[in-house]
């Protein structure tokens, strides 16, 4: 109960906890995942054929997206004393990009029950709709990519502010990529590897934060040993 009465020291458990257990959930996910297809009655046939593997795979999303919340606002913290900026800008796209993923996933959930009665054509077209309607791609589907943006601001602040190791800023931006990539042409096999780049840097930022003191987490130094990329100054 001591932790819990100390806010500054509760905080830095909570965002070093979900940075490492929020791409761990995420990676698990992507795993589990049934095959993506691009057409709408195409992957609702997926869907009725794991049923059980669909729920499983959007239900762990569901999880990583809740524990990512913390992680970003964790992300955010670090850059509280320089590069302020990309810190603002990065959480605020990322934090957006999460409500929408959040939508997207609750889509999904009912494409499930979808999958239950078949994709016969009244439900191939009514999936048609889910993921073709203007009114739904746009404020979903086109402003979940505001993630992918925000996780790419918030690696070159850390990088920029020498809050991290260079590669951690690195894999980041990698996963973010993937993501896109994912997003863009439905492959599962690019959300795996933007999972499991996530996976190693930011659980080893998280891994960073649970291991230091409560007083370098209000005023994060300058990582020691920081090596800047090769090329980059």
């Amino acid at each position: 109960m001591k932790g819990l009465a100390d806010a500054h020291h509760f905080r830095k458990m909570v965002a070093g906890c979900c940075m490492v257990l929020a791409p761990f959930v995420l990676l698990g996910a992507e795993i589990v995942h049934p095959e993506e297809k691009s057409g709408a009655g195409d992957q609702l046939a997926v869907v009725a054929n794991n049923l059980d593997q669909w729920y499983v795979a959007h239900l762990m999303a569901a999880i990583a997206v809740v524990l990512m919340v913390p992680a970003v606002l964790g992300l955010m913290h670090m850059l509280r004393d320089r590069e302020v900026a990309y810190g603002h800008v990065g959480g605020a796209l990322a934090m957006l990009g999460l409500l929408a993923i959040a939508g997207i996933v609750a889509m999904e959930l009912v494409l499930w029950q979808m999958g239950t009665i078949g994709a016969n054509a009244q439900m191939t077209d009514l999936a048609n709709r889910l993921t073709d309607t203007t009114g739904i791609v746009v404020p979903f589907f086109v402003v979940a990519f505001g993630f992918m943006l925000g996780l790419i601001c918030l690696a070159i602040g850390l990088y920029r502010a020498k809050a991290v190791q260079s590669w951690m800023s690195l894999f980041l931006i990698v996963a973010a990529v993937g993501f896109g990539i994912e997003f863009s042409a439905a492959s599962n096999v690019f959300g795996i590897v933007g999972a499991s780049f996530l996976l190693v840097g930011l659980g080893s930022i998280g891994r960073m934060v649970l291991t230091e003191t409560d007083e370098d987490w209000e005023h994060t130094p300058e990582y020691k040993g920081f090596r800047p990329l090769a090329g980059v100054r």
